[in-house]
């Protein structure tokens, strides 16, 4: 599985988490918090928002090269 981390505006956080809570759970595991998270998994977390604050994206996959596989 994939870790997704959003900041959204509190305007629309609900609506965010109410089309979240329609993805089938088996496939989806919605984590209210942090408090949710393992160690390891907020120690993991914490490192990529540390990369991606330093402009490092090199563990992610390229929008554009997901985007022409698609197409």
């Amino acid at each position: 599985m994939k870790t997704i981390q959003l900041e959204v505006h509190d305007t629309v956080y609900q609506k965010v988490i109410d089309f979240l809570a329609l993805l089938p759970q088996d496939q989806c595991h919605l984590l209210a918090n942090d408090d949710d998270l393992s160690e390891v998994e907020f120690a993991h977390i914490t490192r990529l928002t540390e990369q991606l604050k330093q402009g490092d994206n090199s563990e992610f996959e390229d929008w554009t090269d997901v985007k022409a596989r698609l197409l």
